[in-house]
Parts: structure tokens; C-alpha cells; sequence
């Protein structure tokens, strides 16, 4: 069985929320999630937060984390940088990081375009992984 449940508040610059699930399996894990975000009245870019935990019954807890930041009025369009943890990370282990980047502009009234490039830490002799997306979305 898998459960949850949200609390979420929001205001007209700001909002919160706390997030709990359940995931009953081989290895019953609890989890717990805080995100917030805050959007200024200037010109200073946006912030999202966002921090998990999980408490696996017999295996060792988890945490992942993020911090992502968005300039809407950036000439024509919405450049936004993030990082945090790749993936959950189990208590004592190396924390691996991901990065991005993305630059959305519209092209005209119905498609925007949003170019991004990503960065994925990997361990040991593994070369990190970096990679380019174009994502493109219409609206009628």
C-alpha cells in the first residue's frame, strides 16, 4: 500500500508545504517533505526550496534536497539555475550533485521555446554526465 497527504499554503509572493507518504514493501519507509518559495516584489530572481526525508525501516535514511532560483523578466524571457542532491542520499554516503540551466522565451503568441543544459555528478571513475535539451510547447 502507498499513502500521503499534502499541506500547502500560499499567499501572493510566497508559499509552503509539508508532505507525508507511506510505502508499505519489502522495507516499510516513512517520508517527510518541506518546499517553500518566495517571489519579491524587485527585480531579484525568484527561490524555490525543497528537502525530503525518508526513514526506511531496516535500511539506513535518506535525504535530497534543491535550490532553484528564476529571473522572470530576463529580456524577452525566464532564465532559472537550480542544484541539489542527485537522487536520495543514504546516511553516510558521498552526496553526488545535479545541476541545470534553462532559458525559456516565447517565439510567438502559441510556442515557446526552452533550451537547458544539465550536469550529473557520478562517483568513482565514472565521467559526470552533461546534456543538452530544446524543449519546445505550443498552446491554440
Amino acid at each position: 500500500d502507498y499513502y500521503g497527504g499534502q499541506i500547502s499554503y500560499a499567499a501572493d509572493n510566497y508559499g509552503a508545504s509539508v508532505t507525508y507518504a507511506n510505502i508499505e514493501s519489502s522495507d516499510d519507509t516513512t517520508f517527510w517533505g518541506l518546499n517553500g518559495y518566495y517571489v519579491p516584489d524587485s527585480s531579484l530572481p525568484s527561490i524555490s526550496v525543497g528537502y525530503e526525508m525518508g526513514d526506511p525501516e531496516t535500511a539506513k535514511d535518506t535525504t535530497q534536497w534543491f535550490v532553484g532560483l528564476q529571473w522572470d523578466e530576463m529580456g524577452p524571457g525566464t532564465l532559472g539555475v537550480a542544484a541539489g542532491s542527485k537522487g536520495a542520499i543514504t546516511e553516510n554516503a558521498a552526496e553526488l550533485m545535479a545541476y541545470e540551466a534553462f532559458y525559456s522565451y516565447p517565439v510567438n503568441d502559441g510556442m515557446t521555446i526552452t533550451p537547458a543544459v544539465f550536469i550529473l555528478e557520478n562517483s568513482g571513475t565514472s565521467e559526470d554526465e552533461t546534456g543538452v535539451v530544446v524543449k519546445t510547447s505550443f498552446s491554440f
